[in-house]
């Protein structure tokens, strides 16, 4: 809204009176929580009161919800659209594919938070696999052209990862059961679930500007302590901040030769830093920071790092400073000065 000219009423005048909008740090209360954020408020320029204008009002009470929604980890409104669009569904469709009453996602378009549950529902479909999942347990309450459309898309997307294993593409999983095998006890390899989640990171980053290609699907999150994938977070969540244990053998063949090569380097060059160190050096780098946003360093994020982003920040740091191959890319890491708290 533009600050000239504006007439608005003023209740302590009881006159129209021009107004001016500043920008001031805001807080209100939703549900008991407490929620600051930076909004606008308008004041009367004869008497300086605060003067009331509904579109300001309606501005501020949706920034006030998108971060009560981010304190507790509830997908927010913009990810919701984007879920529609990434696999060309509609409102209805998309709440029958869920079981739930056909208008659920309208409301929550509208405004409406969702509960806890169905918020984690709506996210484990940002996973083509899991929505995938969904459409092959339900999808018969579809439309035939509805299913269709959203079929289409998956196998669209599912396309782009070219290595597979029994006719589905590698998974986040996968990447972390080959570096799990690559841990040696005896020699004190330790790895947590969050050193883990930054070298599968580093992997799909590196295999990007390496190669152009992607070697997982799922999208990462820009968590509060660096880069996530939220299925793969569920999966090792048990372990907490404590090693996990060396994975089970895996055909390393489900891996093409470039793939190989990306791991395996990542492995030496990455995996013999802590995960806090590794955790440090993702916050210097711009995928994980431009993701964040606005988001102060304790608030929690469910921001997707976009794949694009990534591949452009990595494959410039790769043609800035000429690294051509893992031994490069080791000697660019190990020049990387951090100062650990």
């Amino acid at each position: 809204m533009n600050n000239k000219n504006i007439m608005e009423y003023c209740y302590n005048c009881d006159e129209d009176r021009s107004v001016i909008i500043k920008e001031e740090s805001i807080k209100m209360t939703i549900k008991d929580i407490e929620i600051d954020f930076v909004g606008k408020v308008a004041y009367c320029e004869e008497c300086g009161e605060e003067v009331y204008i509904s579109q300001i009002d309606d501005e501020n009470v949706r920034k006030a919800n998108e971060k009560y929604r981010e304190k507790l980890g509830i997908i927010q409104i913009s990810e919701i659209e984007k879920l529609l669009n990434k696999y060309n569904i509609g409102k209805k469709p998309l709440a029958k594919l869920l079981g739930w009453g056909e208008v659920t996602i309208i409301r929550y378009l509208k405004g409406l938070t969702p509960s806890k549950e169905y918020s984690e529902k709506l996210k484990e479909l940002q996973d083509p696999y899991k929505m995938q999942e969904i459409l092959n347990q339900n999808g018969n309450v579809l439309q035939k052209v509805a299913r269709q459309k959203v079929e289409d898309r998956i196998k669209e997307m599912l396309h782009l990862s070219h290595s597979t294993k029994k006719g589905q593409p590698i998974n986040s999983i996968d990447v972390a059961t080959y570096f799990l095998n690559k841990v040696d006890i005896e020699a004190g390899d330790l790895i947590s679930h969050l050193k883990l989640q930054k070298l599968v990171y580093y992997a799909q980053a590196w295999m990007m500007a390496f190669f152009n290609k992607i070697i997982i699907m799922e999208d990462f999150q820009a968590w509060i302590h660096g880069p996530v994938i939220p299925e793969m977070y569920y999966n090792y969540k048990k372990f907490g901040a404590n090693p996990i244990p060396k994975a089970n053998i895996l055909d390393e063949n489900i891996f093409n030769e470039d793939e190989k090569l990306i791991l395996n380097g990542i492995w030496n060059v990455y995996g013999k830093y802590n995960a806090k160190y590794l955790e440090a050096l993702t916050h210097m780098e711009d995928p994980w920071r431009d993701a964040r946003g606005n988001c102060q360093e304790d608030d929690r994020c469910t921001n997707v790092i976009e794949k694009e982003d990534i591949k452009r920040y990595y494959s410039s740091i790769k043609d800035q400073f000429t690294i051509e191959d893992m031994e490069e890319l080791n000697t660019y890491v190990s020049s990387i000065k951090i100062k650990m708290s």
